[in-house]
């Protein structure tokens, strides 16, 4: 693929726009499947890249991709094509677009639905500043299942310069669900107004040219049909006016749409409706499986990965419980819940791209007797805390929240890293959290929840159960069998002891052997229920740990208001007492971490085995 800049786009003909986009394709194709990243999405979505930059005038006028994990080709084409063999790579390109690496990315993305919000503020800044620049929301059928989509449509104005380009694939990451994508679903396949439409033109077309009021008739006409036929459009009734549904793989067809919309004032959405995965016959067929690809040679094995035993448990448990339900935010696949869909259909709900939604549906679905497991990532969580707080913590609802990939999130970069979630929920009250490193605990957690006697749950608190991406270390199931909520691994003559959980216990075990190669000896800590906290017999625990000189607090999260810094603060104010000795805590420290492998995002944080033994040892010298 050549590297052309955008007055060479711009000038290019119609043969040579459609031969560029066939170069796209199979540079996406290839490379993607290389690098990794979200192949599917973006093969659809090629066309309307390319006509948005051959239509408008970016980077003063504004296109903002909802989500961002779509635009690629947006990438490709305004000066990234050099450095697309890093994407989503330590030091590379983002998958998402991102402010710091372009003029071109006015706005980064990373979640759903944020789109015509901020191209709302772009125009409205644009209009303060009397500037004529537009601003171009492109967003994916699927993220109008996002409550904020709605929120922003209702701010509308009738002279905000702005374009809602409506990407429609009938797809999220797995099938949308819903009244909206069933709506869309309608105007997509209602040919009504098109084919009165085009019978119109044909008509008009016969009549000799007359001048501007023949155009002004024919223009008139054709908004008469509009109005007839389409009068039950919702954005139409919003004041937005609606160009659409037009196939959005045909490029000649994209930019005669664009623009029609550019030459319009006031608000327009584009309706386009595209083949996820186009031009990959095995991503046409199964769009879902390339909706996100690991890097070449890094594809998981089918292993017993967290999700998948949390969605077998979940079902195992709902053939003995008949009130276990569970909910999804459109991620049943990457929540391990499709075995659940299948055995509990009526039992399963996915509500769409909509997590403030789905929290407090659970709280309604709990406040009834039913016994709610919310399946979320973590990054996404963060969207719905108040309803975490508001609607199940403060009433007291038997609820369990489940945050799949806490921790890092590798290639996916900041904003899906589940660094943040334990500084949320450990100053609510009475909910109880919980952070397995193997999946004996994570059942052994999820038993403990749904435990029942004659009186109903034997535990009433609402719940979080929080693991990382994958599976399980076998080193932490080896060296940790007891599966107990404190459990110690116990070094003679340990001169100090790391106190941790989850995922990175494996770093504190390799750190521990690591320093008793050169004579220091370290106990090692691993707790499964952060709270509330068994605070005595942790501290019987470092007690019987050895000499502890030392006791050094690591996990795999925030510094400011986590696990750590909890603990310390506790003993601190007397709540309970550590044994004597230095502490040191090995976190997230006060910065945003970026993509990276695993291992590079350890490195690049202080929390890898070697650096963990380095801090130790430092701790330890600084005491003699």
């Amino acid at each position: 693929m050549n590297n052309y800049s955008l007055n060479d786009i711009r000038s290019m003909n119609d043969s040579g726009a459609e031969c560029l986009a066939r170069d796209i394709r199979a540079f996406l194709i290839e490379n993607v499947t290389l690098t990794g990243g979200h192949l599917a999405s973006n093969l659809g979505i090629v066309e309307i890249s390319l006509a948005l930059l051959r239509v408008f005038d970016a980077p003063d006028d504004k296109i903002i991709y909802d989500t961002g994990h779509q635009s690629y080709v947006h990438k490709l084409l305004t000066g990234r094509l050099d450095d697309f063999a890093t994407l989503r790579q330590y030091g590379g390109l983002s998958g998402f677009t991102k402010r710091s690496e372009s003029e071109y990315d006015p706005f980064g993305a990373g979640h759903s639905s944020t789109s015509i919000s901020a191209a709302l503020g772009f125009c409205r800044a644009a209009t303060l500043k009397g500037e004529a620049s537009r601003a171009i929301a492109v967003i994916g059928d699927g993220a109008f299942t996002g409550g904020m989509i709605y929120e922003a449509l209702n701010n509308i104005r009738p002279t905000d310069n702005i374009i809602i380009v409506l990407n429609d694939n009938d797809m999220s990451i797995s099938k949308n669900v819903g009244s909206m994508s069933k709506y869309l679903g309608k105007i997509r396949t209602d040919d009504k107004y098109f084919a009165l439409k085009e019978r119109s033109s044909t008509a008009l077309g016969s009549i000799p040219v007359i001048g501007k009021p023949a155009a002004n008739i024919a223009r008139g006409m054709k908004n008469a049909v509009k109005s007839v036929v389409m009068r039950d459009n919702m954005f139409e009734q919003l004041g937005i006016n609606y160009l659409g549904p037009a196939d959005g793989n045909n490029l000649h067809t994209v930019e005669a749409i664009l623009r029609e919309a550019k030459r319009k004032k006031g608000p327009a959405i584009i309706h386009l409706h595209t083949r996820k995965g186009k031009g990959f016959a095995p991503a046409e067929k199964n769009p879902c499986n390339y909706h996100s690809l690991s890097p070449a040679g890094n594809n998981p094995k089918r292993e017993m990965t967290f999700s998948r035993a949390f969605g077998e448990t979940l079902a195992n448990l709902a053939q003995k419980d008949g009130n276990i339900v569970a909910v999804t935010a459109a991620m049943a696949d990457g929540v391990g819940l499709c075995d659940f869909r299948r055995r509990f259909p009526k039992r399963f709900f996915d509500v769409g791209i909509a997590e403030q939604h789905a929290m407090t549906f659970s709280a309604g679905l709990a406040a009834d007797g039913m016994l709610p497991f919310f399946a979320v990532y973590s990054t996404f969580f963060q969207r719905c805390y108040d309803q975490l707080m508001h609607d199940i913590v403060l009433q007291k609802l038997k609820a369990v929240v489940v945050l799949d990939h806490a921790g890092f999130a590798d290639h996916d970069g900041p904003t899906h890293h589940g660094l943040f979630d334990i500084s949320l929920t450990l100053n609510l009250p009475e909910l109880d959290i919980y952070s397995p490193a193997t999946v004996k605990e994570l059942i052994r957690a999820m038993g403990e929840v749904t435990q029942r006697d004659g009186q109903g749950y034997v535990n009433k608190h609402p719940a979080v159960i929080r693991y990382a991406k994958g599976a399980e270390n076998p080193l932490v199931a080896e060296k940790f069998p007891c599966n107990s909520d404190i459990e110690l691994l116990c070094a003679e003559n340990a001169e100090a002891v790391i106190v941790t959980f989850g995922r990175i216990t494996a770093n504190a075990v390799e750190a521990a052997e690591l320093l008793k190669e050169s004579g220091v000896s370290v106990s090692v800590i691993k707790i499964s229920k952060l709270y509330p906290l068994d605070s005595d017999r942790l501290c019987k625990l470092i007690e019987s740990s050895g000499s502890h000189r030392l006791i050094c607090f690591l996990e795999e999260g925030m510094r400011l208001g986590g696990f750590s810094e909890s603990v310390a603060a506790g003993a601190a104010s007397g709540k309970y007492r550590l044994p004597a000795g230095k502490i040191i805590i090995r976190a997230v420290e006060d910065c945003f971490i970026p993509q990276g492998s695993l291992n590079e995002l350890w490195r690049h944080s202080g929390l890898s085995p070697e650096q963990i033994a380095e801090a130790v040892r430092t701790g330890l010298d600084d005491e003699t």
